[in-house]
């Protein structure tokens, strides 16, 4: 099964439009005239716990590498979701509708932008009239303001009377890339994001008794934090062993800042795409590290900061040790690219840059595969920088697939089984639609399953064809060639064949371009004394695994095994088996193959 470069599958005309000017290349690697344009942001906020008012400057350094004057620059407004006239497909508590985010002050290069000179629809800003020469630069600054979301958690807003995550709150440069040019899609709830890489520095003042964690390393710590606090997190730091940092204790007492005035903590980020931050008064914390990188020695901190009341919370600083130590040494092998991966108790399951909000699960299966989700998230979109926008699949489909993939190394004492009845019940209906259809369109029961469970399921049966060790080695190779860049799918689509060295082209078509309707069954079994003749028929089209379990009279039984390439050409599928003893019944399928009628995968003796 040789790697072939030739392009065999449907192609978007943005994509034609890339190759033809090379900024891609067909082989699925970055084109040899590749850019991408960079925002370095230096943000200074200030956040009342008592009004929820977050107030900010932001200074933006944004440079365009590309060979296009930028006459106009797009930006985004995050908070402007909550603003009363704007679109939404998820929904919004009627407290929190208000005026979005309100710009008091906004320059380019020291120009003041006026109003006539800036359109806001929704939380897309447009600002016209300006002139970004190719591989120029130029600088803006806003000022800026909005109250925090309190009723209807999305992603952001209040936890509890003392508690706070605080996510997509400042004015940014949205992208402009060589595929769609500015991105001009509407956050409208549901969808995620879509953000260039670029550097951050962020002062965050908050009243004395409350503490901050966010995306990137605090520079300041000595200036917060009592010396016993520091003492501990230098041994996290350090330490295999899980250290407690804030206890029950240090909360009662009071002792962990070094006073009770306003302190203005300050972080430093390279090379991210986003910056978020959680601001608490009552959260105990547990730190522990890991050695990611066994060339430099380099360690990562893993933290879990929670209420105490949620018991449930305890383990997950185990599962996020296990979780960054699988993807440094195992699954991709791609050591852990952050200083620290922060989990926040919350009231949503979301991935940031070295952060992550998870909500305090009852059943403890749902708290080990969301932390693996969410975590495994850092690789994407993060460490690769998709356009979850539009194709959250580039994701989701990794992430989810995460939480069966990591489930027994994570705990194996909690019992694995996983569900995977959305693609079963929904595939092949109406609301069914390709995994290529952009996210944006993606509406009804079946948005799940195509974003998330049948490419998770698809990744899984390529690992299924390629075994453990070349399915990571043609993963790691399509991360290193894209980390800190913007892959489109089929950039991944090329660059994993090449990676593989093996042409998927098909299978890609068969999975994400069509309706994949997976549906397998026993169409036949033919017996002449103990030699049979067993059919398996394709009815669906969906290329998935075949798993044959065999029971014979003896009371042994039998697996036969067949990875997709068996569907590559046909439909059909003939075993023959002869067998020692008499077969009494055959069941096709095992817990991860998709099939939306199961009443056809059993044969018994009449």
């Amino acid at each position: 099964m040789g790697f072939a470069q030739s392009q065999q599958l449907p192609v978007d005309r943005n994509t034609q439009a890339a190759y033809l000017n090379k900024t891609r290349a067909v082989n699925g690697l970055p084109g040899q005239a590749y850019w991408q344009n960079k925002g370095d942001y230096k943000i200074d906020i200030s956040f009342d716990p008592t009004t929820r008012k977050v107030d900010g400057t932001v200074f933006i350094d944004y440079y365009n590498n590309s060979a296009d004057t930028l006459k106009v620059l797009a930006l985004k407004l995050y908070p402007n979701l909550y603003k009363g006239n704007t679109m939404r497909n998820t929904v919004i508590s009627t407290t929190d509708i208000g005026e979005g985010m309100l710009i008091s002050d906004l320059k380019i290069d020291g120009h003041q932008v006026e109003n006539n000179e800036q359109v806001t629809r929704g939380t897309n800003m447009t600002i016209k009239g300006v002139q970004v020469l190719p591989h120029g630069k130029t600088m803006v600054s806003i000022n800026f303001n909005y109250t925090l979301n309190k009723g209807s958690f999305n992603r952001t807003g209040q936890i509890d009377e003392g508690t706070f995550f605080i996510a997509y709150f400042f004015p940014r440069i949205t992208v402009y890339d060589d595929i769609d040019g500015w991105n001009q899609y509407h956050y409208l709830g549901k969808e995620e994001f879509y953000n260039d890489y670029g550097n951050f520095k962020v002062s965050v003042t908050v009243p004395g008794e409350y503490q901050v964690w966010a995306t990137g390393d605090l520079t300041n710590r000595n200036d917060i934090y009592q010396k016993t606090i520091i003492d501990r997190l230098t041994k996290a730091e350090l330490n295999n062993d899980i250290v407690d940092i804030i206890t029950k204790d240090d909360l009662k007492n009071r002792n962990i800042l070094k006073n009770n005035r306003p302190n203005t903590w300050k972080f430093e980020a390279k090379d991210v795409t986003d910056f978020a931050f959680a601001v608490s008064r009552n959260y105990i914390w547990k730190s522990s590290s890991i050695m990611v990188d066994s060339v430099s020695q380099r360690r990562t901190r893993v933290d879990a900061v929670y209420n105490p009341i949620h018991k449930t919370y305890d383990p997950v600083i185990i599962y996020n040790r296990k979780i960054v130590e699988i993807i440094s040494h195992s699954f991709p092998g791609i050591p852990f690219p952050y200083p620290h991966l922060t989990i926040i108790d919350g009231l949503d399951a979301m991935e940031y840059p070295m952060m992550v909000n998870n909500l305090p699960f009852e059943d403890p299966k749902d708290v080990v595969e969301f932390t693996a989700h969410e975590v495994f998230h850092t690789i994407f979109p993060f460490y690769v920088g998709i356009n979850e926008t539009k194709y959250s699949f580039m994701d989701e489909g990794w992430a989810t697939m995460a939480e069966f993939m990591f489930h027994s190394k994570i705990a194996p004492e909690i019992p694995l089984k996983y569900d995977i009845s959305p693609v079963n019940d929904f595939a092949g209906m109406a609301e069914d639609v390709p995994v290529m259809t952009p996210t944006a369109q993606l509406y009804g029961n079946a948005r799940y399953a195509d974003k998330d469970l049948k490419p998770a399921l698809a990744l899984w049966y390529i690992k299924d064809l390629l075994g453990e060790k070349k399915f990571a080695e043609a993963t790691r190779y399509y991360i290193l060639a894209w980390a800190g860049r913007h892959p489109t799918p089929y950039d991944f689509f090329n660059c994993f064949n090449k990676g593989a060295n093996i042409n998927l082209n098909w299978y890609w078509k068969k999975w994400y371009f069509d309706k994949a309707i997976p549906d397998l069954s026993i169409s036949k079994v033919l017996v002449n004394n103990q030699n049979y003749l067993i059919t398996i028929s394709n009815i669906g089209g969906a290329p998935v695994p075949v798993h044959l379990n065999i029971y014979f009279t003896d009371k042994s039984k039998q697996v036969i095994s067949k990875n997709i390439t068996v569907w590559q050409t046909s439909n059909k599928l003939n075993l023959k088996i002869k067998a020692k003893s008499r077969i009494v019944k055959i069941t096709l399928g095992d817990a991860y193959d998709a099939d939306i009628d199961t009443k056809n995968n059993a044969w018994s003796i009449d």
